[in-house]
């Protein structure tokens, strides 16, 4: 189980990478854009509303599994964390199981619209940049983002991990802070 998280994890990454370079286009779109606008009469990018709307959804989307995989979302833990260890383990796999039901019901919509959307020939208004491809990208990034929950709802239900022990010539920072 932790070697297939492990391989989930790197997938993560990869398409977050996807995410990276889309925010430095966004970010470099933008900055030509503005430039354009202040210093030239050319006005900047026709329509980059279009542009910058479907740039977001790369980013948002296949920035969300990687975000699971380093455990890097907010959570609200001052009621989970008044509980012992295996309540709270509890509570965090439940939590983590409804977590994976509904991004598993969202992934279930999203591909079920792929196919009408690539038949309907639905694409941006100024642009007419498709939308089915964009779609696609976002039901992989929710479905790494669902699979990812559903491995870490199952480690709760797993053996708790041993708690380190300060030992000998060890030095607890965390006090020191």
């Amino acid at each position: 189980m932790v070697k297939f998280l492990g391989v989930i994890d790197k997938i993560n990454f990869k398409i977050c990478l996807v995410a990276m370079w889309a925010c430095f286009f966004l970010m470099c779109m933008t900055t030509i854009h503005a430039v354009l606008r202040k210093f030239t009469s050319f006005g900047g990018f026709t329509d980059n509303v279009d542009i910058t709307n479907l740039t977001m959804i790369l980013i948002v989307f296949c920035g969300l599994a990687f975000m699971e995989s380093e455990r890097g979302h907010v959570r609200v833990n001052v009621f989970v964390d008044k509980f012992p260890i295996g309540s709270r383990r509890v509570v965090q796999a439940i939590m983590y199981f409804i977590t994976t039901i509904i991004l598993f019901i969202m992934f279930y919509a999203v591909v079920k619209n792929i196919g009408p959307m690539m038949h309907s020939g639905a694409a941006t208004t100024a642009l007419h940049i498709p939308n089915w491809p964009f779609a696609i990208i976002l039901s992989v990034g929710v479905f790494f983002y669902a699979l990812t929950a559903l491995l870490h709802a199952i480690g709760f239900c797993g053996k708790p991990p041993e708690e380190k022990k300060e030992g000998i010539g060890e030095i607890d920072v965390t006090n020191q802070l």
